[in-house]
């Protein structure tokens, strides 16, 4: 029986290894400064991000309003000469003004197509005017006018009332409704035609007997008044058109 050979290990050796390997597995500890550096490693991406984000929803949101001063604008008017064409004497008693008002419907009917297709275009225009009437004593004629000394009693004969002036107020007055149809153009001058026909249609109004009436009320109020207040007792008027009627009749 042989005897077994010695083994070439030394057992000398082995704790002298086992005492490298305990060394090489005890790793230094990191010092503090490390530890920060690592910790704000990691929260430094979270934070980058969180920040771009508030960035792009800064440029997103609209940028408040800004009031701009305004630019004070400076008119300058060139200062030109005023010509006096003509002077006219007038006199007018106006004795009457009269507030009117005219709703006017104007539509123009427009073919395309050689007529096979119409098209319209309308407004409804609300005019509103004022008419003042009166007398022209500029009309009085000789032996319209006496004064009985004895009586200290006046008499006048007088022209019929006429309408003097009639205007569109253009503050109130406006377009109330425009309609064009599709296939319609619009014409500019639509306007212009219903303003016409409101003027017109203001002095058909100045001549109703009613108008008249309130005109010649108020003229011989008038003059009532101016008669007396140079001395006479009374007035007696007598409108030109009566006058001439009572002579003309049997």
């Amino acid at each position: 029986m042989s005897t077994p050979e010695p083994s070439s290990f030394d057992s000398s050796a082995e704790p002298e290894t086992r005492a490298e390997t305990k060394d090489a597995s005890r790793e230094p500890s990191p010092s503090p400064s490390a530890a920060w550096a690592a910790a704000f490693g990691k929260l430094a991406w979270p934070a980058a991000f969180v920040t771009v984000c508030a960035m792009g929803f800064g440029f997103l949101k609209p940028a408040p309003s800004v009031d701009v001063p305004k630019a004070n604008a400076i008119v300058v008017e060139a200062p030109t000469e005023t010509v006096i064409k003509e002077i006219r004497g007038l006199g007018r008693l106006e004795t009457a003004a009269v507030h009117v008002e005219k709703v006017v419907d104007v539509t123009e009917t427009q073919k395309h197509l050689f007529g096979l297709l119409e098209a319209k275009d309308s407004l409804l225009y609300v005019a509103s005017g004022e008419l003042v009437l009166g007398v022209d004593l500029t009309k009085l004629r000789d032996g319209d006018t006496r004064f009985d000394p004895a009586t200290k009693k006046a008499f006048v004969t007088l022209p019929e009332p006429e309408l003097f002036s009639s205007r569109l107020d253009e503050v109130r007055s406006h377009v109330h409704v425009r309609n064009t149809e599709i296939l319609a153009q619009k014409n500019d001058a639509l306007e212009s035609v219903a303003r016409g026909r409101a003027l017109a249609a203001f002095e058909v109004a100045a001549h109703e007997p009613s108008t008249i009436a309130m005109a010649r009320a108020r003229a011989e109020q008038q003059l009532r008044h101016l008669a007396k207040a140079w001395g006479a007792s009374d007035l007696e008027i007598t409108w030109r058109d009566a006058a001439t009627a009572e002579h003309a009749g049997p």
